[in-house]
């Protein structure tokens, strides 16, 4: 049985790209007689009300229906936490086109970006079945009410680099032609000056450890982030756990030098300074400074951070190695 696709649309994706690209691969499936209902984005937070709104009203029971986000990162996180919130006995599969700036999960998933469309369209409506896929869970503050990501949860680093980039007068340009991660690298170099060192505390797998100089600190489900930065090179999605990988920072030559290992080398776990631990149990992480973290791109700017990480599966309709 073919899929009812309802498809939860970011219009301004790619600085407004996202829309010239969403109406042709709209036609495209009308074209095929392929069932479609559309609801576009028109506030922000919308994609994770609509989803939550769908995965409310329609019956919970097993059907045809997909749920196709359209974006970016952080588009396909909200759609994600509102199917989640809607605590379904029978999850509704979800489906994506990457046409964000960034499309870190794209990566992660072997996907193609919006630029190559048709391909990835193509590729998408093969699919004769979801597959279960690994993803983070979080619980933050003592707050018990739990919260997903499919990329990455970053204290430090990462959350000013996100919030600079998001900010950033650049970042308009270059995802009008496609170069969104670009604007990405502009903010890291401006960041690496700016953002200071805190103390961490990491307590999980029966191990206690303490950071004294955390620069960047990072939990991930596979290896990008950042744009296409390899963080953790030999995570993957398909794996049954996260990644937690903690820089730190002695002084600065010391830590641009860890750093550039990551944008050209990917040989960052052989540095003394450099911390990773794969986790497939429950662990959490402390810190007790007002600190800028970002969740799937998106920023969060806590005085503190007493996190709680867990993992789950939700399934994707996405094409899998044997289907393309």
């Amino acid at each position: 049985m073919r899929p009812h696709f309802y498809a939860i649309i970011n219009q301004h994706a790619g600085n407004y790209r996202g829309r010239e690209i969403w109406h042709k691969i709209q036609d495209y499936i009308i074209g095929l007689d392929i069932r479609l209902s559309v609801l576009i984005s028109s506030y922000p937070g919308a994609p994770r009300d609509y989803a939550y709104d769908l995965a409310s009203d329609l019956p919970d029971k097993k059907s045809n229906i997909v749920i196709l986000a359209f974006g970016g990162d952080g588009t396909l996180h909200e759609v994600l936490n509102g199917l989640l919130d809607a605590k379904r006995k029978h999850p509704l599969p979800l489906a994506y086109i990457a046409a964000g700036s960034g499309n870190d999960f794209a990566r992660g998933a072997k996907l193609e970006s919006a630029r190559h469309w048709k391909k990835n369209l193509q590729e998408l409506l093969k699919v004769d079945h979801s597959n279960n896929l690994n993803i983070g869970v979080y619980q933050l503050n003592k707050n018990p009410k739990k919260h997903y990501f499919m990329n990455s949860f970053g204290i430090g680093f990462d959350g000013a680099v996100v919030n600079a980039s998001n900010k950033s007068k650049f970042k308009k340009r270059f995802n009008y032609v496609g170069f969104g991660a670009v604007s990405y690298l502009i903010s890291a170099i401006a960041m690496v000056f700016q953002a200071k060192s805190y103390s961490a505390e990491f307590e999980g797998n029966n191990l206690q450890k303490k950071f004294p100089n955390t620069f960047l600190m990072t939990v991930t489900n596979h290896p990008y982030f950042g744009g296409g930065i390899k963080i953790a090179p030999d995570e993957k999605i398909e794996m049954h756990d996260l990644k937690l990988v903690v820089f730190q920072k002695n002084n600065l030559i010391q830590l641009i030098g860890n750093l550039l290992t990551i944008v050209f080398g990917s040989f960052q776990y052989k540095m003394k300074s450099v911390y990773n631990k794969t986790l497939k149990d429950d662990f959490s992480l402390n810190v007790d400074s007002k600190q800028l973290a970002q969740i799937d791109g998106q920023v969060l700017n806590e005085d503190y951070y007493k996190l709680n990480f867990s993992r789950t599966t939700y399934p994707f309709w996405i094409p899998t190695k044997s289907e393309k």
